[in-house]
């Protein structure tokens, strides 16, 4: 599964991504959570390593963002 769908609940501080197969996956993921999982952040393109959709509010560079994607990319390294 090439894309990660990231939303970030700082209420809870908790963060969460979901790996996808395709971009309308993600969208479709982001449409069906509730507020508690917290605004949708990005999709980011794990062959690529670019994001394909970022929230105005975020930078390319910003820390938690990064943090996420390195976990995501772990995960992925560690299960292979």
């Amino acid at each position: 599964m090439r894309y990660l769908a990231i939303n970030i609940n700082y209420r809870l501080d908790q963060d969460w991504y979901c790996r996808l197969n395709t971009i309308m996956d993600c969208h479709q993921y982001f449409n069906s959570l509730g507020p508690e999982h917290g605004p949708s952040v990005a999709i980011y393109d794990t062959e690529i390593d670019q994001y394909l959709w970022l929230q105005e509010s975020y930078r390319e560079d910003d820390p938690r963002l990064n943090s996420i994607i390195m976990n995501a990319k772990n995960a992925r390294k560690v299960r292979a």
